[in-house]
């Protein structure tokens, strides 16, 4: 028996939604674009524990992509993090919805406050991205960089208006 569960949702408005789960947790969140189409696969039987996450994790992902959930409430299996990434991931799990940081307060908070850059290529491989939003990160200026998830600053943009900012030009206003 397989200990990872994935399960796809094709149709969001962000485009399809692929979610990967271990008995322990959430350990990714592809956000795949308009214009993916799936490839049939052949899968293993995933563990009970492991399906019930994904399921869990696709069901919450889907009501924030409606409008009807503010927060996530679920285990991450964190193993395919560093531990500076972690840190970086964890701080960021916690951005309220419709609030913003930049990549220099996280590296504040996190006490090396010259990191910025480190936070960013941090935030670059999160493998999790909305259940831990990435996408609430803009530069210090308030401009939207660095989202490579999905159709990029296009998405980054949806999510961001989604929580109601305001977005002209690729900047927070």
């Amino acid at each position: 028996m397989n200990h990872i569960a994935t399960i796809d949702h094709l149709t969001t408005d962000i485009g399809a939604v692929r979610v990967t789960a271990s008995a322990e947790g959430i350990l990714q969140v592809h956000l795949l674009g308009r214009t993916h189409q799936p490839k049939p696969t052949k899968k293993d039987e995933p563990s009970s524990q492991a399906l019930d996450h994904a399921t869990a994790a696709l069901e919450q992902i889907l009501e924030y992509l409606e409008g009807r959930r503010l927060f996530f409430n679920l285990p991450i299996d964190w193993s395919l993090v560093s531990t500076f990434q972690k840190q970086v991931l964890e701080i960021t799990q916690f951005i309220p919805f419709g609030e913003t940081l930049s990549y220099g307060q996280i590296a504040a908070k996190l006490g090396k406050p010259r990191a910025g850059q480190a936070v960013g290529g941090a935030l670059g491989r999160n493998p999790i991205p909305i259940i831990i939003p990435c996408h609430r990160v803009v530069a210090a200026n308030g401009n939207l960089t660095g989202f490579s998830a999905a159709d990029g600053i296009l998405t980054k943009t949806w999510l961001l208006e989604l929580e109601g900012r305001k977005i002209v030009a690729q900047k927070l206003v």
